[in-house]
């Protein structure tokens, strides 16, 4: 029997397909979740206004299994939001929460206040709007991190482009 509540309720993820003008195109498969690379699930959308329709939240969540590099110009790369994102990065070792199981450098801001920002530990990056951000580069994965996104106001999205030279 479903519940009364069961509208509220997202089963499945959807799948960011592609990004049209202010909206990303997330499809729900009818099968299988499909996995974007052997080290990266890709952004899994759990929680969105494709889902409850006037909600005004995203949450995106996908699992990193091996070293990569994420918005390095495959697909997307360096930008900034009008809006704010929350990363969240989580080990999945239950006897030692707070250890990643890997080490990431996240890079923020631009011009002269470009910083790379490392950690090996369960973390947690606010990036306010208009803070330019990324890439994302995972290294020494010992087992696999979760890896979150949080969107807490704002459903258009509109990435704005970042040069960044290393």
């Amino acid at each position: 029997m479903n519940s009364r509540y069961e509208k509220y309720i997202v089963r499945k993820p959807g799948v960011v397909k592609a990004v049209t003008g202010e909206r990303l195109v997330v499809e729900v498969p009818s099968g299988e979740i499909p996995v974007r690379s052997p080290v990266d699930t890709g952004p899994l959308v759990i929680f969105s206004d494709d889902f409850l329709p006037g909600a005004t939240t995203k949450v995106e969540y996908g699992f990193i299994t091996g070293d990569t590099e994420i918005g390095m110009g495959k697909g997307f790369g360096a930008h900034k939001h009008e809006y704010p994102e929350i990363f969240l990065f989580l080990g999945t070792d239950h006897r030692d929460v707070q250890s990643l199981g890997a080490e990431a450098e996240f890079w923020l801001g631009e011009g002269d206040e470009l910083e790379k920002v490392k950690f090996t530990t369960s973390s947690s990056v606010y990036v306010p709007p208009g803070v330019a951000h990324f890439p994302l580069i995972w290294r020494k994965i010992r087992r696999p991190v979760m890896m979150a996104v949080i969107v807490p106001q704002g459903t258009k999205y509109r990435a704005i482009p970042v040069k960044r030279e290393f």
